[in-house]
């Protein structure tokens, strides 16, 4: 058994521990409301797989729950609806766990084990010192992303028998694209990679011409589907303010984090950024057509 193969098997095992351990929270929180009840459910689990990052000095235990709770948080409020399948149950099944599978392998594939910790932590822990355990690895790395999350799944609680409009499949479909935005993004960016593995590079055709970050593009997409799928029930109007949370996340947060570690190492990105919008390729293409 290889090394990442045992470290893959301890992730397993965190968060079979961590998902048991939310489930079992459920019949202790009866009196709350649905919703209240799987974010409590969620911090719980939040709790184990934060410890697994504690007891092995590794934050990034926690980088695949991006990926793996909300197929679980869905699944859930199709079973509040009495596993009930029909149309909205299937497309929104199928959507999230699309996104899920491709997300969570292309951490697999990426991932290097136990050993490796994500370089932003690495930078967290070094910049915050003695408030790294409290501000960075509690609140930046394990539990801000936990909230962000569940807020962009609460579209997903609905009553699935009710009726709905057309906008439901406009929401699967900005969901579906937005996945296959990511697979070509990634696959392009793996393709760039092992043509030049010395990482001095600046990845700039395919979709990368027309956005920075397509990959975190696609992401963004998804979760507006996602409103957009659970909107086309009751009009939650106020929820849009969560793909809005996600959306500056990406814009104000993470991007200009890793851009910041690219332009330390490769200059000539500056260029890249005056040519190439920072997120959305539709404001690079109206430039290029201003241009002419």
């Amino acid at each position: 058994m290889t090394i990442k193969t045992k470290g893959l098997l301890t992730v397993l095992l965190a968060y079979v521990i961590a998902i048991v351990l939310g489930f079992i929270s459920l019949s202790f929180t009866s009196s709350c409301s649905q919703m209240l009840q799987i974010l409590l459910a969620d911090i719980i689990a939040t709790f184990v797989i934060y410890a697994f990052s504690v007891a092995y000095k590794n934050s990034s235990f926690y980088d695949p729950y991006w990926s793996v709770i909300p197929p679980v948080i869905a699944f859930y409020w199709i079973a509040m609806n009495d596993y009930i399948f029909n149309t909205p149950t299937i497309l929104l099944m199928s959507a999230v766990l699309f996104w899920s599978l491709r997300l969570t392998s292309n951490w697999i594939k990426t991932w290097e084990g136990l050993h490796h910790e994500d370089w932003r932590y690495i930078d967290m822990r070094n910049n915050l010192g003695n408030a790294f355990e409290i501000v960075g690895n509690i609140g930046g790395i394990h539990f801000f992303p936990t909230f962000i999350v569940f807020f962009c799944c609460m579209p997903m609680a609905q009553d699935f028998s009710s009726a709905y409009n057309w906008t439901i499949f406009l929401g699967f479909g900005l969901c579906i694209i937005g996945v296959l935005l990511e697979i070509i993004s990634d696959k392009q960016l793996h393709a760039f990679r092992e043509k030049y593995p010395s990482g001095t590079g600046i990845i700039d055709t395919g979709l990368w011409s027309y956005s920075r970050h397509p990959n975190y593009y696609g992401e963004i997409m998804f979760w507006w589907g996602i409103f957009v799928f659970g909107n086309s029930f009751s009009g939650m109007n106020y929820l849009i303010l969560a793909p809005i949370a996600m959306t500056a996340m990406f814009m104000f947060a993470s991007i200009p984090w890793i851009e910041f570690k690219i332009l330390r190492t490769r200059p000539q990105y500056k260029d890249y950024q005056k040519r190439v919008h920072i997120l959305f390729p539709e404001i690079t293409i109206l430039k290029r057509l201003i241009k002419g």
